[in-house]
């Protein structure tokens, strides 16, 4: 199976961090291909420009499409920060999976173009599970991501998973958390 890891965190210390190693683990011992973008190591510009809006596409976006046609599932890692992740990951979903690319408009309105493929969203938020559903961050999330994102874009399985509190638990519960990534990771390849 091919992977694209997209990531989003600015400290490479972080729990996104030690998430982002799990999931590599856990796909090197599946025997997975996979590619890593770590969108801060990578000085991602997340601004949409009005060429690209017109259908010019640049040839790093083009870069990026060929590495997401490539994969077989894409692993999105991100906090959540203002009810939604990055907004480098957001910037990178907006210029990557562009009109023509991962979904078009027919007559019968919009359709995607990722089947075939998976995508799993894991984030992180510093609110517990409580806080988060009665916010509403937890709902803005799912539709943003599930049904905005994986499901607009017609990818086969699109599954998402919020890790809650991460700043304020133990460190046994962090370990549990990292556990339960290797397993949804390692349910993802099968």
């Amino acid at each position: 199976m091919n992977v694209l890891v997209i990531f989003s965190h600015p400290d490479p210390k972080s729990f996104n961090a030690a998430i982002l190693g799990v999931v590599k683990d856990e796909l090197e011992n599946k025997g997975a291909q996979f590619k890593i973008k770590d969108l801060y190591a990578m000085h991602w510009d997340p601004v949409l420009s009005a060429d690209e809006m017109a259908g010019q596409v640049p040839d790093h976006i083009a870069a990026e499409q060929r590495d997401v046609g490539w994969a077989d599932l894409l692993v999105f890692i991100s906090p959540v920060w203002w009810y939604s992740v990055t907004a480098v990951m957001k910037g990178y979903i907006e210029r990557v999976m562009s009109l023509g690319f991962a979904y078009e408009y027919t007559e019968e309105g919009a359709r995607g173009m990722m089947g075939g493929k998976s995508v799993l969203f894991i984030t992180t938020s510093g609110a517990d599970e409580k806080t988060a559903l009665d916010s509403g961050m937890l709902d803005s999330m799912k539709i943003s991501l599930v049904s905005g994102f994986g499901e607009f874009c017609g990818f086969d399985n699109v599954k998402f998973k919020n890790y809650y509190a991460v700043g304020l638990v133990s460190d046994a519960e962090r370990k549990e958390m990292l556990a339960d990534i290797r397993s949804l990771t390692a349910g993802m390849l099968s």
